[in-house]
């Protein structure tokens, strides 16, 4: 007995295919996503508990966001002052060192020169209709008592964007930690 695959049969197998595919991708993230839950649980209740308070929780159990890269921003002498995290939108920058929000050059050239030209220019391009206004740049700077706890960039997809930006946050961290430890001699 012989069987003729009709065109038909192939649409068909090849349908079987990509319905087999998205069940095995649609199973992975449901086990990141749980697993990432089961994550955030444990660490609510340690807050809840009192074990671990804000500021411990900022610096000691960071835990990337699923599909981030993780690297170590460190000094020309290799001290490790910060970690960035890199996702496929986003970049987040965790100082290790307590650096002040009015250290120069944190505003005169980050905010001002970098992300603010950056966020200006896709204000210009959502207004010509080019991008989308949820896909323009933005950033976020979270600090406590004027010290840096996380820097939030935000739609960062562009890859040139991306060096652009990590060349820039390495180079004022590490100015703003060479100050500061000038100051504390």
């Amino acid at each position: 007995m012989v069987f003729i695959m009709t065109s038909e049969s192939r649409v068909i197998e090849k349908s079987k295919d990509k319905i087999d595919e998205l069940k095995k991708y649609l199973e992975e993230r449901i086990s990141q996503l749980k697993k990432e839950l089961e994550y955030l649980e444990l660490l609510l209740s340690f807050i809840e508990s009192g074990v671990l308070s804000k500021k411990v929780l900022s610096r000691e159990m960071r835990v990337p966001k699923p599909g981030e890269e993780v690297l170590p921003l460190k000094t020309t002498s290799g001290e490790h002052i910060a970690d960035i995290y890199i996702g496929k939108n986003e970049i987040r920058v965790i100082p290790l060192v307590d650096l002040d929000v009015n250290t120069p050059p944190f505003r005169a050239f980050l905010i001002n020169r970098i992300l603010e030209r950056l966020k200006r220019k896709d204000k210009e391009a959502v207004e010509k209709g080019l991008i989308l206004p949820d896909q323009a740049f933005d950033y976020e700077i979270d600090e406590e008592n004027g010290v840096i706890r996380e820097i939030r960039l935000i739609n960062v997809s562009d890859e040139r964007r991306k060096i652009e930006l990590k060349s820039a946050i390495k180079w004022t961290l590490e100015k703003m930690y060479e100050r500061v430890k000038r100051k504390s001699r």
